[in-house]
Parts: C-alpha cells; structure tokens; sequence
C-alpha cells in the first residue's frame, strides 16, 4: 500500500493504492532470461540471479519464512528422483501453464512416463 506517491516509467500512483509486482512477467523477461518462454532449468547453472530477478516465494519482507527448507528439500527431492527414474512427458502438444489460487502450475492433463533406471 503506497503511503506517497510514486513514479514507474512516467506513470505515477496516488498515496492508498496496493503496489504488488507480477511474477509471472518478472520470470518472463526477456531482459533477465534468454528464451523466457522455454523450459530451461540449466539456466540457474549458468549464473545466479537477484532476488529482483527470481521471486519463487515471494520478495521483500513478504518472502516466505519456508523458503530455505523448502529449497533444499525440492535439491534432495528432485536429485532422488532423478536419480533412480527416467521421466518423460507423453504425448507432443504444447504444455501452457495453469492458474492454481495466486500460482501457476502444470495442466492437470499432463501426463509423464515414469520408468525405473
């Protein structure tokens, strides 16, 4: 909630209006991540990125009070995983990410293949 007003590239907002910042454009900036749009989880190898860049949980005092515990336990999750199956999604079509509350997440109509190494 704004308490004076503020200026963002030229357009200013009055003192009493609620200032929140999109995520989904944030991870979608081409400024930030070469081909935005594409699933490239290798790009976090490459580099790391502020907390103005990438906001999983949030940002600012409203971050997440999990954030570090769930970090690590998605690394021994999905290195489980990874691990002792091969995955792979069935069938060709794009996949377009769905709304879930204030969240996206996969189409409930993904399917993938999983396979024992």
């Amino acid at each position: 909630m704004l308490e004076k007003p503020l200026e963002i590239q030229g357009q200013t907002y009055p003192p009493g209006i609620l200032v929140v910042p999109c995520i989904d454009l944030v991870h979608r900036n081409p400024k930030v991540y070469d081909n935005p749009t594409e699933f490239q989880p290798e790009c976090f190898l490459e580099r790391a990125f502020s907390p103005y860049e990438f906001l999983p949980f949030g940002g600012g005092n409203r971050r997440c009070i999990g954030m570090a515990f769930a970090q690590y336990e998605m690394k021994l999750v999905i290195a489980t995983l990874l691990s002792q199956f091969r995955m792979q999604v069935v069938g060709d079509r794009p996949l377009k990410p769905q709304r879930r509350g204030i969240t996206l997440a996969p189409p409930s109509s993904l399917k993938i293949q999983v396979e024992p190494l």
